[in-house]
């Protein structure tokens, strides 16, 4: 047998010398096999040793029935009790097994072998119950000294069971003050959750109102379906460094831009309005009207085009809002007479819902999208859509034409600058076509 110290409480002295012998039969050094009989001399006990097992009689001088396995239970945690059960108190002692009793032995069944049964059964159970401690030491140790932000959550609404440092310091409460809540309780967006993905980006306000930004990841637990540890990555300070960074790009291109406009129009343009001018005071021969009408034709669409690259450029209506931009943007188009503009605004939209908005990046992106449906589309209609749901904006742009191949469309300069776009003003989108059914694109912020 395993070296071992047991603690026999009995005050039955004669049933104690039995068991005490019994024990030395099968392997027990006598001195590690120690009887006492009260609660009171097992305190005493505990000052000179820690008994790796105890067999407890639940009737004894100073205690009686359930109590007993209470308080020997509270002297020595740590110990694997065995129940020396009379037959008048076996459905206590039957009891106290649920409690976490290690088991329980009638006291006129008791012999060396289901002693040395019941006690190796005992101390394997006191070594895992210990390695588990330690496990679950460490675990915790891991977890709340963590310098990431960490939550338990447990069921379908995630609430939070466990929560370590970080994530109190992350969020401005307590750690008291996190447990029970609802993971989804910091949401700005309260109807952003997770569905079948891992990881998910949220927009949530920490207990000073402030805003932060934060990519949960969740790892499921094996023991339970419905308990997670979740990773809280505060991702505020990166995405607000990129979007610095991608306004001071953008306000050099933007920079450029402007220049480019201001030297088409102020002076390509004005000198091609000179040339014309000058073009249309002479006096071709008979046999040169010909040519010289196609040359005033093709002066006339150089000046056009000019105007039209630095208006695109610089679109001066986008100055007084986007709606305004987009208004004009399609009478500009409607007055070609090639093709139908079609605006469906949400009513209840107001320029000042879009005071978060990248409203510059915005326009640029549904410009290029319709220019690219007015270059390849072969359409008759294009139709422009904006609505507001839940607190995220979409806007469609839908055109009948020809439609394309997803899988065969190639990344041409318009592509990529949208993408560019996109990515600077943090919006969202997707494309759906079919040859012969049109196109569509959805854009969602």
């Amino acid at each position: 047998m395993d070296i071992a110290n047991i603690l026999i409480v009995e005050d039955d002295r004669t049933f104690a010398e039995l068991v005490q012998f019994q024990l030395t039969t099968i392997g027990f050094n006598f001195e590690d096999v120690i009887p006492v009989s009260s609660i009171q001399e097992a305190k005493e006990v505990k000052q000179e040793l820690e008994p790796d097992v105890i067999l407890l009689d639940l009737n004894i001088l100073d205690s009686s029935g359930v109590r007993t396995y209470d308080s020997i239970n509270e002297l020595f945690p740590d110990a694997s009790v065995i129940v020396l059960s009379g037959m008048d108190d076996q459905a206590i002692a039957l009891e106290i097994v649920s409690k976490g009793g290690q088991d329980y032995l009638l006291k006129s069944g008791v012999n060396p072998q289901i002693l040395e049964k019941s006690i190796k059964y005992g101390l394997l159970r006191r070594s895992y119950r210990a390695q588990l401690a330690n496990s679950e030491k460490r675990y915790k140790d891991l977890f709340n000294k963590s310098p990431m932000p960490m939550v338990q959550l447990s069921g379908e609404d995630l609430i939070i069971s466990m929560a370590n440092t970080a994530a109190s310091e992350l969020y401005g409460y307590s750690i008291e003050e996190l447990l029970g809540k609802s993971i989804y309780a910091f949401n700005k967006n309260q109807t952003n959750r997770f569905k079948e993905e891992t990881t998910r980006r949220f927009t949530q306000i920490k207990a000073n109102g402030e805003e932060i930004i934060v990519d949960i990841i969740l790892n499921q637990l094996e023991s339970q379906q419905k308990d997670f540890i979740a990773l809280v990555v505060n991702k505020t300070e990166e995405l607000l460094f990129e979007k610095n960074k991608f306004d001071v790009i953008n306000q050099a291109e933007e920079g450029e831009k402007k220049k480019i406009a201001r030297e088409l129009h102020d002076g390509l343009g004005q000198q091609l309005v000179l040339l014309n001018l000058l073009f249309q005071n002479l006096t071709p021969p008979e046999d040169k009207i010909s040519q010289f009408k196609d040359i005033s034709g093709l002066i006339q669409g150089v000046i056009k085009e000019v105007k039209e690259i630095a208006y695109n450029l610089l679109p001066p209506e986008l100055e007084n809002g986007f709606m305004n931009a987009i208004d004009r943007f399609a009478n500009r188009i409607n007055k070609l007479g090639n093709i139908v503009f079609e605006l469906d605004i949400n009513p209840q939209l107001k320029e000042e819902d879009l005071g978060d908005v990248d409203r510059f990046n915005l326009y640029r992106i549904v410009q290029e999208v319709v220019n690219n449906a007015l270059k390849h589309a072969k359409a008759e209609k294009i139709t422009f859509r904006m609505k507001r749901v839940n607190g995220v904006f979409y806007v469609e742009i839908e055109d009948d034409g020809v439609g394309f191949d997803l899988k065969n469309v190639r990344l041409g300069l318009g592509i990529q600058n949208i993408q560019h776009r996109m990515k600077m003003s943090s919006i969202k989108g997707d494309v759906s076509s079919e040859k012969g059914k049109g196109s569509k694109v959805i854009l969602w912020f």
